[in-house]
């Protein structure tokens, strides 16, 4: 009975590494103020959104599986993290909408990104994306980023992490060249949040460099990044984003594949 138990936990560890996380794009500018950990689980939810996903639907995962995947023993302490993480997770993913009513009037729709999330004591976690986040959490046709999830699993920073979505989210199909301007105020926003703030100096060698440079050790990628300025003062940044490798499928390349480590636990398990 114990090995069925760690053959699905491990078919399901492995398969879902090969599920596509899909985003529409204002989300994968979004939720800044989350930690790395809250990022990893966010995105496993966002992977179980597929083409044929449908409204209300009811996604369901295990905690174990959940574990294994972020390469965690499954301890009490890992369960408490995890139950953190989703509470954080529902108190900070606001969601604020533009809106127009239909006498012209504009305006914004506060909401979040979550209907609800059960944790039951069996460590099965159930969840629904809210009515008006599902068009973002869903829209796979035109505006939208897909990772692997072992893709993304394989980013240890937070800041390298959030990079890497808003790369894609400006990405024009495969393309090679990508370029991302924006001013202060935005790249502060999209990588900090709504209420943190640092310098332009800090935020630029604390934040910006140090993301493309783990970018730059985990996939076959050139960044190069442009401080935008007004006189001596800082006023925003232009990113640009060169693709440098693709395998058969046009996917970009990771230099470190766990693959490996993935074969050794299947050994281990069989």
């Amino acid at each position: 009975m114990q090995n069925k138990k760690a053959r699905t936990a491990l078919h399901e560890m492995i398969t879902r590494g090969e599920y596509l996380v899909v985003q529409g794009n204002d989300l994968a500018k979004s939720f800044g103020n989350l930690k790395a950990f809250e990022h990893k689980i966010l995105d496993y939810c966002f992977s179980y959104v597929k083409k044929d996903s449908l409204p209300e639907e009811r996604f369901t995962l295990e905690t174990s599986s959940l574990l294994k995947f972020l390469d965690l023993t499954s301890s009490g302490t890992n369960y408490e993290r995890v139950v953190r993480a989703f509470k954080t997770l529902n108190e900070n993913t606001a969601l604020y909408l533009p809106i127009e009513k239909k006498d012209g009037t504009r305006g914004i729709r506060m909401t979040q990104l979550f209907a609800y999330i059960d944790y039951d004591e069996q460590g099965k976690i159930d969840f629904e994306f809210s009515k008006y986040a599902q068009p973002f959490v869903f829209d796979l046709k035109n505006n939208f980023y897909s990772f692997h999830l072992r893709e993304l699993a394989n980013i240890k920073g937070k800041y390298a992490l959030i990079m890497l979505k808003l790369w894609e989210s400006h990405r024009f199909g495969n393309s090679k060249h990508t370029i991302i301007n924006g001013t202060l105020e935005e790249w502060q926003e999209w990588f900090l949040g709504k209420d943190r703030r640092l310098t332009a100096g800090r935020f630029k060698e604390k934040i910006l460099s140090r993301a493309a440079e783990e970018l730059e050790s985990k996939f076959d990628l050139t960044l190069t990044l442009t401080t935008e300025k007004k006189g001596r003062v800082v006023v925003g940044y232009e990113l640009e984003i060169v693709d440098n490798k693709y395998d058969s499928k046009n996917r970009i390349v990771a230099k470190h594949s766990d693959e490996s480590s993935i074969l050794e636990l299947a050994k281990d398990v069989f």
